[in-house]
């Protein structure tokens, strides 16, 4: 079992802000209770058009927006490419860049846990996040200076119905019963990207995918994720003397 206390340093990388409340808001919640010093690392962050919204939004409404969400988490952040005009053209940068951007964060964060998007996904932001992150995250002994992350785990969002890609089976949850309605504060944080129902990104379908997961454990409310490593080791080994 992977507990909270047990952690000191969660890293998210999240394509764009509001990924990270999407997918694991409420681990966020109950990271927040514990003593671990948890730092988003946001991808792509700009102004755009999106559907719904009469108007643009702007660089400086989402950083608001991600403000209220780092004091609600008690989390802190940085963007890798702030007003860069990159939404949805994460693609287009060299791999390479990005490996080397998200490298550069792990051996700075020296997380025992990262979260990362499922590669699963039709957005090509999302896929090219994941890629170079999942590189990123490669296990070089750390006697040649890379850290190692113990624990590397993706998150879901409620979008991935619509994949081409075969669905992931979830490999571990988070139960998330009592953080729900802290999940669903931090969405409407991001009032840009609230959406009501029928949107798939509404609070209805939030919750929605929340209780499916619940039910999976025998639970109210449940977050899944996919195990890309996970480490257990004994009580003399030097993971556990950090």
């Amino acid at each position: 079992m992977l507990r909270c206390d047990a952690l000191t340093s969660v890293l998210v990388i999240s394509p764009h802000a509001d990924d990270e409340v999407l997918g694991c808001g409420g681990l966020l919640a109950q990271l927040a209770r514990s003593p671990a010093h948890v730092h988003v690392l946001y991808v792509a962050v700009d102004g755009f058009h999106h559907y719904g919204l009469e108007e643009p939004t702007t660089f400086e409404q989402r950083v608001r927006e991600i403000e209220a969400v780092a004091a609600r988490f008690e989390l802190t952040y940085d963007i890798v490419f702030p007003d860069k005009d990159l939404i949805e053209k994460l693609d287009t940068l060299p791999k390479r860049d990005l490996v080397d951007r998200f490298e550069a964060a792990i051996n700075d964060a020296l997380p025992d846990l990262l979260l990362l998007p499922s590669g699963a996904d039709y957005d090509q932001d999302h896929v090219a996040v994941f890629s170079a992150a999942f590189a990123a995250a490669r296990p070089i002994p750390e006697v040649f200076g890379k850290h190692v992350v113990q624990h590397v785990l993706t998150y879901e969002t409620t979008k991935l119905n619509w994949s081409v890609e075969p669905q992931p089976r979830a490999t571990m949850y988070c139960d998330i019963t009592g953080d729900l309605d802290a999940k669903l504060a931090g969405l409407r944080c991001y009032e840009t990207q609230f959406r009501p129902s029928p949107h798939i990104r509404s609070p209805e379908s939030i919750a929605a995918l929340a209780t499916l997961r619940g039910k999976e454990i025998g639970v109210e409310h449940a977050e899944a994720f996919g195990v890309l490593r996970a480490v257990m080791t004994p009580p003399s080994s030097p993971f556990t003397e950090r």
